[in-house]
């Protein structure tokens, strides 16, 4: 692994059979775009972005998404020569994968994943502050 790095996703979901779900993996549908940080591979904050209708669906539901994708490789030679190569479903700016969103394909909000949990123990907290 010294020579050649995969860069890839691990996408979880929450459990098969709620929220739609056949599987255990994201809907294609509950993301307008799909950001990764390449921090673990490369060692800096680099974001790729990708369209969840552009990747391939999972083979077993094509309302879900695979739980991995090969983004790319990394060639990690010396830092400052290290060559990146990203799949064409992938996009290296948010610019060019916002290009590609349709609204008519938009995820609806009540689909979406958005973690909560910082609003509840804000929430929480000013309650016990309170009393």
């Amino acid at each position: 692994m010294e020579r050649i790095k995969v860069l890839e996703t691990h996408f979880v979901s929450g459990t098969s059979g709620t929220g739609e779900r056949t599987q255990a993996t994201p809907r294609n549908d509950e993301f307008n775009l799909i950001a990764i940080d390449l921090y673990l591979r490369t060692g800096d904050h680099n974001f790729i972005f990708a369209n969840p209708k552009e990747l391939d669906p999972s083979e077993s539901d094509p309302n879900h998404l695979k739980q991995n994708y090969i983004i790319g490789f990394i060639f990690p030679r010396e830092q400052e020569d290290k060559r990146i190569f990203i799949d064409e479903k992938w996009y290296k700016t948010f610019k060019e994968a916002f290009k590609t969103l349709n609204e008519m394909n938009s995820a609806n909000k009540e689909d979406m994943q958005i973690d909560y949990r910082s609003e509840v123990i804000e929430a929480e907290t000013e309650k016990e502050l309170k009393t």
